[in-house]
């Protein structure tokens, strides 16, 4: 089997992390690197989870690169730890042991996005499970990067509604103007936004399989739902999955309805700044851009992830 080579773009972040995992237990990828951002919490936070987590599954084989730590313009800077839904450093309860045998790669995410894209002569795939910072940077520093992409799967956005404001979603809301420039780079992408994460709620039963396979992976899967439940019972956001969703959309496409539309980011306004404008009745005439999910099958989604995080192989 041909591999898919997938660079991973995020603010680990603890269902970042999950994902993470996800694709490393997925036979059809390659991760060929990770890059952080600033967004759930710090940027320095969020690279020091990414080096942490690939040594702690064994593979120190994969660069992880420093990136934005801060929005291009305007939107949110997480100068301090975070808050209840991802805890201080990201990974709610968890400490994991501090990377010994890897090193940050040289290169900023931007620069690494695109060396990437260059040796990968336009099969590489984008994750991105974060703010947009890190690929706006690089698509402004790089014309033909754009050409060397062969798709983005993204979280961020909602056809409807907002989580941070009445018409913003989070990812899209912490850098706007990044999002803007990234929707309309002509690349193709899938937004798999909170109308169907919202949908995606583990339960006590697979926090319970995950932990039954005794695996690091599994194990620290479990303990991370473990959080999101002690979260839940204090009035948190539940077990919600939001960026192991948009991996999905890339490996198991049969537990999202997808469609095509226009979609474009408001970055000026002063109550919509981050909404994700989706033309779902094809009002303003513009040719669809990006492939919009709409419906996902819960049940088929939990069964995929649990299956990929047990899957990761022992180092």
């Amino acid at each position: 089997m041909n591999k898919r080579p997938f660079l991973i773009d995020c603010d680990t972040g603890t269902d970042d992390a999950i994902a993470i995992m996800a694709a490393l237990g997925s036979p059809q990828v390659e991760v060929r690197a990770v890059t952080s951002v600033n967004g759930n919490v710090s940027e320095n936070y969020t690279s020091q989870n990414n080096l942490d987590l690939l040594e702690y599954l064994g593979r120190t084989d994969i660069p992880v690169a420093h990136g934005a730590v801060r929005p291009l313009l305007s939107g949110i800077v997480n100068d301090e730890g975070g808050t209840g839904t991802h805890g201080k450093t990201g990974l709610g309860t968890i400490t994991l042991p501090h990377a010994q045998c890897s090193s940050f790669d040289c290169r900023i995410a931007s620069e690494l996005v695109y060396d990437l894209a260059v040796e990968c002569a336009g099969d590489l795939e984008l994750l991105v499970i974060g703010p947009m910072t890190n690929i706006a940077i690089a698509l402004c520093n790089h014309r033909d990067l754009a050409g060397l992409i062969k798709h983005i799967w993204f979280m961020g956005g909602a056809a409807h509604g907002g989580n941070v404001s009445p018409t913003a979603e989070f990812n899209i809301w912490v850098d706007p103007e990044a999002a803007h420039i990234v929707f309309q780079s002509g690349i193709p992408m899938t937004m798999v936004g909170l109308d169907v994460t919202l949908k995606a709620v583990m339960t006590e039963e697979d926090v319970a399989q995950l932990r039954c396979k005794g695996s690091k992976a599994g194990t620290l899967a479990a303990d991370l739902l473990d959080f999101m439940l002690q979260r839940r019972s204090k009035g948190g956001e539940d077990l919600v999955m939001h960026d192991a969703l948009a991996l999905a959309a890339a490996l198991c496409p049969e537990c999202l309805t997808c469609k095509d539309f226009f979609a474009d980011v408001e970055h000026t306004g002063s109550y919509t700044a981050g909404h994700t404008f989706v033309d779902l009745r094809g009002v303003s005439g513009r040719a669809p851009n990006m492939s919009v999910a709409l419906e996902v099958d819960p049940s088929l989604f939990r069964k995929w992830l649990v299956n990929a995080i047990c899957s990761v192989p022992e180092k």
